[in-house]
């Protein structure tokens, strides 16, 4: 009989435990990353884009100009998720990580924004309303 009361309480205790987290999100925290085109490519330019993580292969996109890219994911509690595009205009290749946990996690959650522009991206300023963090290079 203590046996199965055991098993009920640890049943009921998981059960809330699971509840609480749903209810405080901690099961649902998405960041979602924009990519967009702004500033240094011309009208006649598109943007062709690869992104993959670890796990994750988003596919090759190609965007027009002033055109949105965008995609959602879950992020890693040990604070590793790593997502890098390829970026290609004008028969050129371009490298960079549009999103590092450790790099990000703070300034851009739940909503990173960039303009991908042809010497450098440039990070949304929710502050500014304008894309003024542009001290980023490609690799």
């Amino acid at each position: 009989m203590a046996q199965s009361s055991t098993h009920i309480f640890l049943l009921s205790l998981i059960s809330i435990a699971s509840l609480v987290a749903v209810s405080d999100g901690w099961l649902d925290r998405y960041t979602h990353i924009y990519i967009l085109i702004k500033n240094g490519l011309d009208a006649g330019t598109p943007l062709t884009i690869h992104c993959k993580s670890r796990d994750d292969d988003l596919g090759v996109h190609v965007i027009k100009y002033v055109e949105e890219f965008k995609f959602q994911f879950q992020y890693s509690i040990l604070q590793n998720t790593l997502f890098f595009c390829v970026f290609t205009w004008d028969s050129k290749l371009y490298l960079f990580d549009i999103y590092v946990q450790n790099r990000d996690l703070n300034i851009c959650s739940p909503d990173c924004k960039w303009s991908i522009t042809r010497d450098h991206p440039c990070r949304f300023n929710f502050n500014t309303q304008k894309y003024t963090f542009c001290g980023y290079k490609y690799h």
